[in-house]
C-alpha cells in the first residue's frame, strides 16, 4: 500500500468527477461530505457516498463532518473494506481524536475489518490545532497522517488573523511546527494542504517546492489540473538524485577500507550524512 502523497478532492455531491478522477492519476481522492456539502443534503449525500465507495476504481478516502450530530453517520455510511482513510477536519484536542478512533474501531468489529485497517488522517485547521498537533498525531495508533490547513482565506488562516502569501513567511511557524510535531509523533508521511488558486501554476509549483524544503511529501489538491505541478514539485530533482548516490556509492566504498569520514564534492560525509543519503535514495 503506497502512501497518498497527491490527493485529490471531490465533492461528495459530484459522483461523476469521482468516476472520472482515476483518469488524472491521483494517489488517492478524498470525497469531501464538509464543506462542499450544503447542509440539508448531507444525509443523502453521505448515503450515496458509501454505496458509491465499492465501485470506484481509485484509492479511497473521505473527508467527514466534525460536528457531534453528524461525525457518527458519517463514519456509518463510508467505513468499509474499499476505504483507505477517513479525513477528520479541524482537529484540535485528543478527547475528539479518540472518540472519532472509537466510533472506526467498533465499525471494524462490527464490520469484520481488521483492526487499524481503516487510516486516519487529521486536518490541522486552527490555530489550537497547530498548538496541540503533537498530542493529537499521537492519539490513536490509526493515524497515518496529518494535513496543513495551508489554503489561502481558509479555515487557519481566518483563525490566525493573518495574511497570506506564496512566500509563506505568514504562516511560516504554523507549517513547520505541523511538520515537526508529525515527525516527532512519527507519522510515515506529512502532507500540505490545499492550494486555491487552481490556474495559476507558476504559484502552485513555487508553493509546492516551499512545503518540499520544509519536509512535507506531498498534499492535498482541488482540481485535477494542479496534478502534473505538484508531481514535478515534489519528485526529487535530478542532481538530488546524483549527489545522493555519489554520496552512498563513496562512502560506503570507503566504509570497506575502514574508513568512516570523506569528502564528497567538498563537503565533509560521515555516518549521519551518509544515512541522509541512504534514506534519500530509499524513499
Amino acid at each position: 500500500m503506497t502512501n497518498p502523497l497527491i490527493t485529490l478532492y471531490t465533492p461528495g455531491t459530484k459522483p461523476d468527477l469521482m468516476r472520472k478522477a482515476a483518469r488524472y492519476a491521483p494517489d488517492a481522492i478524498i470525497i469531501d461530505l464538509e464543506d462542499t456539502v450544503p447542509v440539508q443534503l448531507k444525509a443523502q449525500v453521505r448515503a450515496e457516498v458509501g454505496e458509491l465507495i465499492p465501485t470506484l476504481d481509485v484509492e479511497v478516502l473521505v473527508r467527514v463532518n466534525s460536528e457531534p450530530e453528524n461525525i457518527e453517520a458519517d463514519l456509518e455510511a463510508v467505513v468499509s473494506a474499499d476505504l483507505r482513510a477517513v479525513v477528520y477536519p479541524m482537529a484540535e484536542d485528543v478527547p475528539t481524536v479518540e472518540h472519532v478512533d472509537a466510533i472506526i474501531t467498533r465499525l471494524e468489529r462490527e464490520r469484520s475489518l481488521e483492526p487499524d485497517s481503516i487510516k486516519l488522517i487529521l486536518l490541522i485547521e486552527t490555530a489550537l490545532g497547530v498548538v496541540r498537533c503533537f498530542d493529537c498525531a499521537s492519539a490513536a495508533a490509526r493515524i497515518e497522517s496529518v494535513a496543513f490547513g495551508s489554503a489561502e482565506d481558509a479555515d487557519l488562516q481566518r483563525d490566525m488573523k493573518c495574511a497570506w502569501s506564496v512566500e509563506g513567511t505568514e504562516m511560516l511557524y504554523a507549517r513547520s511546527k505541523v511538520l515537526l510535531d508529525s515527525r516527532a509523533a512519527g507519522l510515515p508521511y506529512v502532507l500540505d494542504g490545499a492550494f486555491s488558486d487552481i490556474g495559476n501554476d507558476e504559484a502552485l509549483f513555487a508553493d509546492c517546492r516551499l512545503s518540499k524544503r520544509l519536509g512535507y511529501e506531498g498534499r492535498t489538491l482541488i482540481h485535477p489540473n494542479q496534478i502534473e505541478t505538484a508531481r514535478r514539485a515534489y519528485a526529487p530533482s535530478e542532481k538530488e538524485v546524483a549527489y545522493y548516490t555519489k554520496v552512498v556509492e563513496a562512502f560506503e566504498e570507503a566504509e570497506a577500507k575502514g574508513i568512516a569520514a570523506i569528502k564528497v564534492e567538498g563537503k565533509l560525509i560521515d555516518y549521519a550524512m551518509y544515512k541522509m543519503a541512504k534514506a534519500f535514495i530509499q524513499a
